[in-house]
């Protein structure tokens, strides 16, 4: 006897896998990730006037030649 129930469907749509955390890197990147974390924190340690987070991040990829240096006044 052929089977004629029709066939169930899921009632919302299937999310996409994302990866997420430490495997969605390739080792260069997380080597370089793990190079600017450790520079920007040296800096805000080193820092007289306390370097904010993205301050001593920005700092930091300049430093490794990943970011041109900026002047103040460009937006």
């Amino acid at each position: 006897m052929p089977d004629t129930e029709p066939q169930w469907e899921p009632t919302r749509p299937e999310r996409a896998h994302r990866r997420t955390g430490p495997g969605g890197l390739t080792p260069e990147q997380l080597a370089l990730a793990d190079d600017l974390h450790t520079r920007a924190l040296a800096l805000r340690a080193a820092s007289e006037e306390g370097l904010s987070i993205r301050e001593a991040v920005t700092l930091a990829a300049v430093q490794l030649g990943l970011e041109a240096p900026s002047t103040e006044g460009e937006s």
